[in-house]
């Protein structure tokens, strides 16, 4: 039986680059299409609206405020949850993430609860400056101390099957930016689910400029000593255990 997918994006200020997006995700199938808008102010709220109307299969939900990029993808897996989708995937909306990866996550899906786009493992990065640093950095950290097997853990290009969806929907992440795509990842690998990843390009965004916040390689930092921590205390209560 053909699985039921839909692909997620969360947008907010996106005008310049929105609609090639749904081009390019539209041409890669039958997929059902989800925008979470945070109420953009460049007129891309309107443009979604427009679209809507015109493509059925194009879902819009639009909040009140800029909440932020991790509720947002919270929000997207209790929709596909609701509405009984099979597969969920979530990528961005500035083209950084390229749509025509879409059908390369679904034909990877089988047997496989989650899989991340990853940068490294055959992947290329094209970031330049800072954003390399913090991405390459972050990665790198992240795979020492709360391995899990992969090699990518900030990056949003992901897929979903529904086991996933459901242990997230029901255990939802804390975290926002980068540390909720962190988070998520080492939650998936506790639960037992199993991962896995597919070589990606992730290219600068097409227009505009990066909204991730200045602080949020701070909370992230926060949210890796917090998992590594709830790691160690795990081991230490099984040896302590295993002794009695």
């Amino acid at each position: 039986m053909k699985k039921r997918v839909l692909v997620f994006t969360p947008t907010y200020n996106e005008l310049e680059n929105i609609e090639f997006w749904l081009e390019l995700v539209i041409s890669q199938g039958d997929s059902d299409i989800l925008v979470v808008d945070d109420s953009s102010r460049d007129g891309t709220t309107e443009l979604l609206r427009v679209k809507a109307r015109q493509v059925p299969r194009l879902k819009l939900i639009v909040r009140e405020s800029k909440i932020g990029i991790g509720s947002a993808h919270q929000d997207a897996l209790k929709f596909a949850v609701e509405k009984g989708y099979d597969l969920l995937i979530t990528l961005d909306a500035d083209l950084s993430h390229d749509p025509r990866d879409i059908n390369r996550f679904i034909n990877a899906s089988e047997g496989v609860n989650y899989i991340v786009g990853t940068r490294s493992d055959g992947g290329r990065n094209e970031l330049t400056g800072i954003r390399w640093m913090l991405s390459k950095g972050a990665n790198l950290v992240c795979r020492v101390m709360i391995p899990t097997g992969l090699t990518e853990y900030t990056t949003s290009y992901r897929c979903y099957d529904r086991q996933a969806m459901l242990f997230l929907a029901s255990n939802p992440p804390k975290g926002e930016g980068y540390s909720y795509f962190i988070e998520t990842t080492d939650m998936l690998y506790r639960g037992g689910l199993k991962l896995a990843e597919i070589p990606i390009v992730f290219r600068d965004r097409l227009h505009g400029k990066s909204k991730i916040p200045n602080l949020q390689a701070f909370k992230s930092c926060i949210v890796i000593l917090k998992l590594t921590f709830i790691r160690v205390t795990r081991k230490r209560s099984k040896s302590y255990q295993n002794k009695l």
